[in-house]
């Protein structure tokens, strides 16, 4: 089984990224090396579980400026 870093989205203003994992989700929750395979040092991981939400905030055009 291959290992991939979660959907994210990047905050580059306010330097930070937001992971998103599911309830379902079986591996273990890494986010200074998932931070580190993005080459974001200095960054601060936030990991949402709401689909929804995380959605939601990846179509927001708001945010595309970051």
């Amino acid at each position: 089984m291959g290992y991939k870093t979660p959907p994210h989205i990047i905050l580059h203003k306010s330097k930070e990224v937001i992971f998103y994992i599911s309830n379902d989700y079986r591996n273990d929750i890494n986010i200074d090396l998932w931070t580190k395979e993005l080459k974001l040092i200095g960054y601060e991981g936030l990991v949402i579980h709401s689909k929804c939400i995380f959605q939601r905030l990846k179509n927001d055009d708001s945010l595309g400026n970051n």
